[in-house]
């Protein structure tokens, strides 16, 4: 039932912020509704149904949230909040797998997902749409649309995201863990890439001095009033090391030279121009 057409509508119903999403299916009072309706699953979204002329209106309580859709309308997503996302989606997928729900029916479009002080609410849509491990590939695109490029970081972690999510079948637990220790590693890096530039900077600084002359005046001063000096030029240290192909895309999203996403895939995964692997 994949690509099921549906219609979102918002409203206060009795001045609760709620949403309407109409679907052209009959409704049906299944097991899943009552399991929603009697049960409070962690990151869920309060769902009531109703059957109209052959059609569903699934109703969910908004709580007052702001969907990442409208939020993110005119802002950048950082890091921070796509992290936050991903741990507390794989939290709810695992209380609706705990409740005998099928994880597919979550929808993850940023329309579908409610957003308030922090915390992610997810719509639980009874007549399933789509696998779950499409429909998370497809919310990485909205990370990667709406990235601040000034932070390397959550650019490192929207490219892996895209990328790992395009296989059929991935561990969205696994993918996070591999981030987090390549961002220690990154980290690890920087600190001793700063470390040799202040060493360099040290050495850059110091003083030159006029070496002591010897009795045969070998080393008198040079023509225009220079000197040798007794900087040891073996002592300079070599540039911080760089993380490869995407460090060159990165420098073209700061300076402006940027083109689509394509182009990062592209480029450092030696992809053609569809982005396809």
């Amino acid at each position: 039932m994949d690509g099921i057409k549906r219609e979102i509508m918002f409203e206060k119903d009795w001045n609760q912020p709620c949403v309407h999403i109409d679907v052209p299916v009959p409704y049906e009072e299944d097991y899943q509704m009552k399991m929603l309706r009697y049960n409070e699953i962690d990151g869920l979204l309060r769902v009531s149904g109703i059957g109209r002329e052959d059609e569903s209106r699934y109703t969910y309580q908004t709580r007052g949230g702001i969907s990442l859709e409208k939020k993110y309308e005119n802002k950048n997503i950082e890091k921070e909040t796509i992290t936050a996302f991903i741990e507390q989606f794989m939290k709810a997928a695992d209380a609706v797998r705990n409740h005998m729900l099928d994880p597919d029916c979550l929808l993850l479009g940023p329309e579908y997902v409610y957003v308030k002080e922090d915390r992610f609410g997810f719509c639980y849509l009874p007549v399933r749409q789509k696998s779950l491990y499409r429909a998370f590939h497809e919310m990485t695109e909205f990370f990667v649309r709406k990235l601040d490029y000034k932070d390397t970081e959550g650019i490192f972690l929207a490219y892996l995201l895209h990328r790992s999510t395009l296989q059929e079948d991935y561990d969205l637990r696994e993918i996070m863990e591999k981030y987090r220790r390549e961002a220690k590693e990154r980290i690890a890096q920087r600190a001793e890439g700063e470390e040799r530039k202040t060493e360099k900077s040290a050495v850059d600084s110091a003083v030159f001095t006029l070496e002591e002359e010897s009795c045969d005046d070998t080393y008198a001063a040079e023509p225009g009033g220079r000197y040798k000096t007794g900087i040891d030029t073996s002592a300079v240290y070599e540039e911080e090391k760089s993380y490869g192909p995407i460090r060159k895309v990165i420098g073209r999203i700061k300076t402006g030279r940027w083109g689509s996403w394509n182009d990062l895939i592209t480029e450092i995964d030696g992809q053609d121009e569809r982005g396809h692997l």
